[in-house]
């Protein structure tokens, strides 16, 4: 049997370096949470480990009949398993997860497997046993095909070419979220996210190949996403059931890894995760506790800047009361560049001062992908810089910060990297303290009359980008595509096509004079 045991790993190590097997690279091993024992999982484990046995002999007996030193090991292979025989029927037989034989084992394959596929099979439980036995399945499946080569009933086949379709025909939605990752190298946050929708769906459904999951499969993955609460662990989150727009979302992930499959002939069937109609299938959405998210009015907008933050507070540690400490950090230019700006908090969380521009006669933010964040689908744009902002003292404060030779322009607003997010990630500004505060503290504190109680709440820092949005295009009648320039919002596809990027030397012009009608923004400290 060493022999045979020969044969798999040179088999294995042939496949590996044969430039004409498509090698998809498959996700780490899940550990947490651990997923449920599938009967696809236990078809696919007893077919694999058929193969194992079998093909190897298979392929040594096909070289026995031209080769004489193959022939000579393929006799001496024949003499080891008649030897072993009795060993391996009294192992396959067995009945009890302990009574692995001396020439194989099947316990230890099966309790291998458990680890590296994060199954929900714990020692002496009914779905351990599942997995021994099909690993037991497989292995007598692949010496019944040997012993009828060897006794002449069975023709000889082949191998089979690794084609794409060969080579692909077991490929699970592991894999290809796997290849996906690897390829896109999408922004970290959609990794972790594209990896937990994994996770969900393998849990419910199993690790299956990517031609076996069907309607129904997608079907019981929704319902299992729609009977997930979220929040309630912090003060002012409130409970509730997932979104119709996040589960959306994690169906969008798995789709895409597998129109990625199509796009690069790894995979040819439909797409069963894709246009999926989820009203019927979802929890609706509770109105009075998860109202639509909105832009903040004027009459709130003032109201939030008559905060401490803006107008004084106790001192520099106390800055929730009122006072006659003047903030000039993040707590009082972060909202006040938001609402005059529209940028997003990661937008402004991760700017450089180089990304900074007053001078030349156009002045405007740089939004880019930088060592501190990426933006939005990897997007850069140019936004004016209002005349209101250059009033309030902002060029004061960006000179102020240059000369104490920093290189973010908020380098007082802090923020750490996800859990388990990788080196890769960026820190999570919109998570950071100056907006966990504004959100949780300063809004409820100032709004506390306008907003429903135990809902959660309909205006956050980014109601500041709605508000922004609404004042240049509403108000102020900009053209949209302008608009959607300024913000960052995808265009028309005539827009992108035929127009493309609309330049600061455009925007400028129509931006730079507005502001909001009755809008009072307290001044900094001078």
């Amino acid at each position: 049997m060493f022999a045979a045991a020969q044969a798999v790993h040179e088999e294995f190590e042939r496949l590996i370096a044969d430039p004409n097997f498509i090698k998809v690279r498959t996700l780490a091993p899940v550990h947490q949470p651990l997923r449920a024992v599938t009967a696809a999982d236990l078809t696919a484990i007893a077919d694999r480990y058929s193969r194992l046995v079998a093909e190897p002999i298979e392929r040594m007996q096909r070289f026995a009949n031209v080769n004489p030193a193959a022939a000579t090991e393929f006799d001496r292979l024949v003499y080891e398993l008649e030897t072993d025989a009795e060993d391996i029927k009294r192992t396959l037989r067995s009945n009890h997860d302990e009574t692995d034989g001396p020439i194989i084992k099947p316990a230890d394959a099966a309790r291998r497997i458990v680890i590296d596929q994060g199954f929900d099979a714990a020692d002496n439980t009914e779905a351990l046993g599942a997995v021994i036995g099909a690993v037991r399945a497989g292995m007598e499946r692949g010496y019944q095909r040997v012993g009828s080569i060897m006794a002449g009933d069975s023709v000889p086949s082949l191998p089979i070419t690794r084609s794409v379709e060969a080579t692909t025909a077991n490929l699970t939605l592991a894999d290809a979220v796997g290849r996906y990752l690897q390829d896109r190298a999408p922004a970290p946050k959609t990794i972790s996210e594209t990896r937990l929708a994994l996770r969900q769906f393998e849990q419910v459904v199993g690790r299956k190949s990517l031609a076996s999951i069907d309607r129904a499969d997608a079907r019981l993955f929704v319902h299992h996403l729609s009977k997930q609460q979220v929040g309630g662990k912090t003060a002012g989150s409130i409970k509730r059931n997932l979104s119709e727009q996040s589960i959306k979302k994690r169906l969008r992930m798995l789709s895409s890894a597998i129109f990625h499959a199509r796009d690069i002939d790894l995979f040819k069937g439909d797409n069963p995760l894709s246009n999926m109609r989820l009203s019927n299938l979802i929890r609706p959405t509770d109105r009075s506790i998860m109202p639509d998210k909105r832009r903040l009015q004027i009459s709130e907008l003032n109201a939030i800047f008559a905060h401490p933050w803006f107008t004084g507070c106790q001192s520099a540690t106390e800055t929730h009361l009122p006072g006659s400490h003047r903030l000039t950090g993040a707590e009082y230019w972060v909202p006040i560049v938001a609402v005059l700006t529209g940028c997003r908090a990661g937008e402004l969380g991760g700017i450089k001062l180089s990304e900074v521009r007053l001078d030349g006669g156009l002045a405007h933010l740089l939004i880019r992908s930088n060592e501190h964040r990426r933006t939005k689908n990897g997007r850069s744009r140019c936004v004016p810089i209002l005349d209101a902002l250059i009033e309030l003292g902002f060029p004061a404060y960006v000179d102020g910060i240059r000369r104490r030779g920093e290189t973010r322009l908020f380098p007082d607003w802090t923020a750490i990297k996800p859990a388990g997010s990788g080196e890769d990630a960026y820190p999570a500004w919109s998570n950071s303290r100056v907006i966990r505060a504004f959100n949780r503290t300063v809004i409820p504190a100032m709004l506390a009359d306008k907003l429903a109680p135990d809902a959660r709440r309909e205006v956050t820092f980014h109601s500041l980008r709605g508000a922004f949005k609404a004042m240049i295009g509403t108000t102020n009648n900009i053209p949209m595509n302008v608009v959607h320039e300024v913000v960052g919002h995808a265009k028309s596809d005539l827009d992108a096509r035929y127009i493309g990027e609309v330049t600061i030397e455009e925007t400028y012009p129509l931006i730079r004079s507005l502001f909001y009608e009755g809008l009072l923004l307290p001044k900094p400290l001078s």
